[in-house]
């Protein structure tokens, strides 16, 4: 059982459940039709509930929603982040981003239509003219590059890094490892029966060692084949 829902009543939570499965409908509909293009109905049918239903959960109806989905997704990276470099003086920091740059790859890709969503939706959101909007996602995006600067901080503590803005140096590699899985996403999704296809371990340590020791043949380093 999820521990999260130890403790709770039946009637809690089957309205997590009910809530887990509004929001489930919500990422498939947004992720094909974009957020809008999808209705309330569709997303009630898809989840199975009345429309009634669905202003039980999110009374802010689709707005609310959208924003429940990114909350999700910042989650889960920031979560992704401590639990990557949570064990990183056991081993070479070098292999350590390598396998935060994999475990990353790998979270988009079991969680595609979230990444989707993000590509398709959060950038629009990002520039509007909604202060409310764009101070949600500053707020989001601070948390997370907070959550990278830590451990990048302790990197440059103990040598592992140059001393550098741990914040311009997380924002680099999110960057990057944001554009390398675009790179990989299918060409057309509308296709029927298209398969994804996420990044390779070997592709992990290439950006590895690329973000680590850059492209400059003047400071040869032997980097992963």
């Amino acid at each position: 059982m999820n521990p999260i829902k130890n403790g709770l009543s039946r009637r809690e939570r089957e309205r997590l459940d009910r809530q887990a499965a509004i929001l489930n409908a919500a990422k498939d509909l947004f992720a094909e039709k974009g957020y809008a293009g999808a209705t309330l109905e569709e997303i009630a049918a898809r989840a199975e509930f009345g429309k009634g239903t669905l202003y039980n959960y999110f009374p802010g109806g689709k707005e609310q929603m959208l924003l429940a989905i990114f909350d999700q997704l910042y989650d889960g990276l920031c979560e992704l982040i401590e639990a990557s470099f949570r064990n990183d003086n056991q081993e070479s920091f070098r292999d350590t981003v390598e396998a935060f740059i994999a475990n990353c790859f790998q979270f988009f890709y079991e969680q595609f239509n979230l990444f989707m969503i993000l590509v398709k939706e959060a950038e629009q959101l990002i520039f509007s003219d909604d202060a409310d909007r764009v101070a949600y996602f500053v707020r989001q995006q601070n948390r997370v590059l907070k959550t990278l600067a830590a451990p990048l901080r302790l990197a440059m503590n103990r040598g592992d890094l140059r001393e550098m803005p741990p914040e311009l140096f997380a924002n680099m590699l999110l960057v990057n490892i944001k554009g390398y899985q675009m790179r990989h996403c299918p060409r057309n999704l509308s296709k029927p029966g298209e398969l994804l296809q996420t990044p390779t371990r070997e592709q992990a340590a290439f950006l590895t060692d690329l973000v680590l020791y850059g492209a400059s043949s003047k400071y040869p380093v032997e980097v992963s084949k």
